[in-house]
């Protein structure tokens, strides 16, 4: 998953094929595995029930298999759902990934494709389908909000709903973000925090300064005893 800023990349082109959709596929049958053996508590999800309308989703890259492991298992929401996948080769494994849960992909990020994949999402919105983004994704700086969720909020005045993941035993990796897996039988904790409205009329500091303080809130960890 990743960020999306609206910048137009005309040459772009979206990669991936065969071996990345084996490979997608084959780790999406493995996490729905490793998800039946979670336990799995959300925390303060009384705030989808105060939203009718679609929701723009928005969790840490490091977190991508936890958060889809824990919503297929106590998903809270009637609405489709649609992800923000890189138009690189791992985007299309994440992809493929997604589809084995019926999660649909856009295509796109900040640095390619990221006006069509801007429009695809307004139009994924605008249909009723909520969306998650991965604000410091494709590439971080891991834990580092960019701006285009934000921008797409003001753009359809649809909620930011800021997803904390907390894994109280897993497996962290040596990547950029600290990719984290579950391990089996152990338990994960999903905390919604406020929704965010962001105003149409928003000059470019004030969007900066709520940049900043959403930011700050998905990067603090929640009291989970």
């Amino acid at each position: 998953m990743s960020s999306v800023a609206p910048q137009s990349n005309k040459k772009s082109a979206i990669k991936g094929g065969k071996k990345e959709k084996v490979l997608g596929t084959i780790a999406g049958w493995l996490i729905r595995l490793l998800s039946f053996t979670l336990r799995i508590e959300f925390r303060n999800d009384e705030y989808f029930q105060k939203i009718n309308g679609p929701v723009i989703l928005v969790f840490w890259h490091g977190h991508i298999i936890p958060a889809i492991a824990a919503w297929f298992r106590k998903c809270p929401r009637p609405h489709g759902l649609s992800a923000l996948t890189s138009a690189s080769r791992d985007g299309a494994i994440i992809e493929h990934t997604l589809r084995v849960y019926g999660i649909s992909a856009v295509r796109g990020s900040s640095s390619r494709r990221g006006t069509t994949a801007l429009r695809e999402l307004k139009k994924t919105l605008d249909s009723g389908s909520d969306i998650c983004i991965t604000p410091d994704g494709p590439r971080g700086p891991a834990r580092v909000l960019q701006g285009g969720p934000l921008k797409l909020s003001q753009l359809t005045g649809c909620a930011l709903l800021p997803l904390r993941v907390v894994c109280v035993s897993s497996w962290k990796l040596k990547t950029w973000d600290s990719f984290e897996i579950p391990k089996p039988f152990s338990k994960i904790y999903l905390c919604i925090d406020t929704p965010l409205f962001v105003p149409r009329d928003f000059s470019t500091e004030e969007l900066e300064a709520l940049r900043l303080n959403l930011e700050k809130e998905l990067s603090q960890p929640p009291a989970i005893h």
